[in-house]
């Protein structure tokens, strides 16, 4: 039987004692310290007894504190996330290996390893809950993989806003919201740690513990906002209709990428075929925006350049998004409502209980872990790779219909001459529309028709130079709205 705090016992009497001689703290705070005190009056071995009635007093957590009875859940779960991390670490050995880099992987090992030491820490604490160190790592272990969930959620669900959004997902104001949005939830987890480890460690007012509370309260609120926002992101790509200039826009896609089948793997080195390719490609072609693999013509491959978006169609991997990010919302619901009862643990509701914890931190997470395994999301959100170096920089000629600068400095004045008033050839742009390495693309002109019907007559070429198979000019590197 728990013992009860609020009855007056000998070892209520030696506690009072005790806060008396740290100028009365409020209860529950400053577990460490008095600990250590203890130890200096009662020998290294605190009493179990004296345990017990500091751990009653202590705040509540959403999985209580544990005991013996927490140490065969926690093993179960210490194997299961090893399994996890093993699969994660496997599936990005083998794509790594076939030419195809992932990263995002490496962050779930990293999860999946974090999930591992909470539990490990967890069943260590239970053999003696006066080690305050180990059980606030522990908590910490078990709390930051929530938020490392919500955070990958959210960077896959930014590839799909990146997919139907190409100029807006792109944009330089974009991508400096969603890095101070994550720049801001990790202020929030080193709050957290902080107030959560500060009621441990300090001896506190009443008054101060109130506001460490509301601390607490505050940051447990933030995390379920944040847990939303990967579906808040996916909602917006949904509702808001691309612009003309996102279906003009070009992208790059995955298209070597033939399968989401569990069991299936990109053919060795196709990402970097696909890179190589580029060397014989136009210019604004290796600037273009890099996506994910659209699904709604995945099996009528586009080679190289793409806007076939249409309508949103990756209906699995919105439905991996959304159950994922659905039972992490709940799981830092109950969190949060354990923070606002602000009870202390001989007074916590049931819905902190430590069964609780194990269902919503422990199974659906695995759950949620082979959804991702066995979904592919390494398939479904990879975009391709940023080309090498040597490809990016490399200089194409400029396609026009006057001399380039170099050559027009070697040219006599005679040459120059003879060279503006001779008429265009015409087999030298049947040629360049012949061409095999462009039979692949489609560059739409501002009217949208194609260049079959083309007339290269003079007298075409000096109304318009918009009308040429290639562009005429060249938008600044840096501007993520280029167009072909």
């Amino acid at each position: 039987m728990t013992l009860n705090p609020h009855e007056y016992t000998a070892v209520h009497g030696l506690m009072t004692l005790l806060k008396y001689q740290n100028n009365y703290p409020a209860d529950g705070t400053g577990a460490r310290t008095l600990a250590k005190q203890a130890r200096n009056l009662l020998g290294p071995k605190i009493p179990p007894i004296m345990v017990e009635y500091s751990t009653a007093t202590q705040l509540s957590l959403f999985g209580d504190y544990p005991d013996m009875s927490d140490i065969g859940p926690s093993i179960l779960f210490i194997v299961l996330f090893a399994v996890i991390a093993v699969l994660h670490l496997t599936l990005f050995s083998i794509n790594y290996s076939r030419g195809h880099y992932f990263w995002l992987s490496l962050g779930w090992v990293f999860y999946a390893v974090i999930r591992f030491l909470g539990f490990a820490l967890r069943i260590v604490w239970a053999h003696d809950l006066s080690y305050t160190d180990v059980g606030i790592t522990s908590e910490v272990f078990l709390i930051l993989p929530t938020v490392l969930i919500a955070s990958f959620n959210l960077i896959l669900a930014q590839r799909i806003f990146t997919w139907r959004h190409p100029v807006g997902g792109s944009r330089r104001l974009f991508w400096n919201l969603m890095l101070g949005l994550y720049a801001l939830v990790s202020g929030i987890v080193a709050m957290t740690i902080v107030a959560s480890g500060g009621l441990n460690i300090y001896l506190l007012s009443e008054a101060n513990y109130a506001r460490y509370k509301k601390v607490v309260m505050c940051t447990s609120i933030l995390i379920i906002l944040y847990s939303l926002t990967a579906v808040a992101l996916v909602l917006l790509a949904w509702f808001f209709q691309p612009t003309r200039k996102d279906e003009n826009l070009y992208t790059y896609q995955p298209w070597w990428i033939e399968s989401f089948s569990p069991f299936y793997f990109v053919q060795k080195g196709a990402p970097q075929q696909a890179a190589a390719s580029f060397l014989k490609r136009n210019h604004n072609h290796r600037h273009a925006i890099r996506v994910i693999a659209a699904t709604h013509h995945h099996y009528n491959v586009v080679k190289g350049l793409s806007n076939e978006r249409g309508d949103l169609k990756h209906n699995v991997s919105l439905m991996i998004i959304g159950v994922t990010t659905i039972i992490i919302l709940i799981s830092s619901i109950l969190r949060s409502v354990v923070c606002f009862q602000g009870r202390m643990k001989y007074d916590a509701a049931p819905v902190g209980s430590a069964p609780v914890m194990y269902v919503f931190w422990g199974a659906l997470e695995v759950a949620v872990n082979l959804v991702y395994i066995i979904g592919r999301v390494d398939l479904r959100f990879y975009r391709p790779d940023r080309l090498p170096k040597d490809v990016r920089n490399i200089i194409t000629a400029e396609q026009s219909l006057n001399p380039s600068e170099y050559e027009d400095d070697d040219m006599s004045a005679f040459e120059k001459v003879t060279m503006r008033n001779t008429p265009p050839r015409k087999e030298h742009f049947e040629d360049n529309l012949n061409d095999e390495d462009d039979d692949d693309f489609y560059f739409p002109t501002e009217d949208g028709d194609n260049h079959e019907g083309f007339d290269f007559n003079n007298d075409d070429l000096k109304k318009s130079k918009n009308s040429l198979p290639y562009p005429y000019k060249e938008k600044d590197d840096d501007d993520s709205e280029f167009r072909f």
